[in-house]
């Protein structure tokens, strides 16, 4: 049985980390493929732990955690010391680079930094969208995953946001698109 790629979002609660792995597998699900997704969360609403495992598989994932990540992603600097214990040797790691300055620890991986937040911000005009930035950027690592198959997952989860918010739709879209160039 060939492993399925495993993802680990690690993060602040109210970062979306949760989303962001919860959108993947259904994205991947929506693709035809199996896919898990499994919270870890503290008893804080903000601020707190927050940890998002997802699988992406063509045969039946049957344990939903996991020892090593095939891709790791950091949305703040204490998220980086949650994530050592996931990383393998061919490990692919994207951080956040408006949160996360020091790249001592994950330096030998080479890690992806987006300043996500900076182009939410910036270019985007909607801080709120930095995770959107990163799942792009998360995307370009992803096998089997293309932008079309993501943006009807998007569309899945957001559905009731972009009825009340059309122009939602475009700007999470190219959010996306900046994170998959970054990628």
């Amino acid at each position: 049985m060939k492993q399925p790629y495993r993802i680990v979002i690690s993060g602040e609660g109210g970062q979306g980390v949760l989303s962001i792995a919860k959108i993947i597998a259904t994205a991947a699900w929506m693709q035809g493929r199996t896919a898990t997704y499994m919270p870890f969360f503290g008893t804080e609403k903000r601020g707190g732990i927050s940890i998002g495992y997802a699988q992406i598989g063509e045969e039946p994932i049957t344990v939903p955690k996991f020892e090593k990540a095939d891709l790791c992603v950091a949305l703040s600097q204490r998220a980086v010391a949650r994530l050592m214990r996931y990383l393998k040797d061919d490990s692919v790691i994207v951080v956040n680079s408006f949160l996360v300055k020091d790249l001592t620890d994950i330096a030998k991986w080479k890690p992806h930094s987006i300043d996500a937040a900076s182009i939410a911000r910036e270019q985007l005009k909607k801080p709120r969208t930095f995770n959107m930035v990163i799942m792009g950027a998360m995307l370009k690592h992803i096998p089997g995953m293309s932008e079309e198959g993501f943006e009807k997952a998007l569309e899945k989860a957001f559905k009731s946001k972009y009825e009340k918010d059309p122009a939602l739709r475009e700007l999470n879209a190219k959010a996306v698109s900046i994170g998959y160039q970054l990628g």
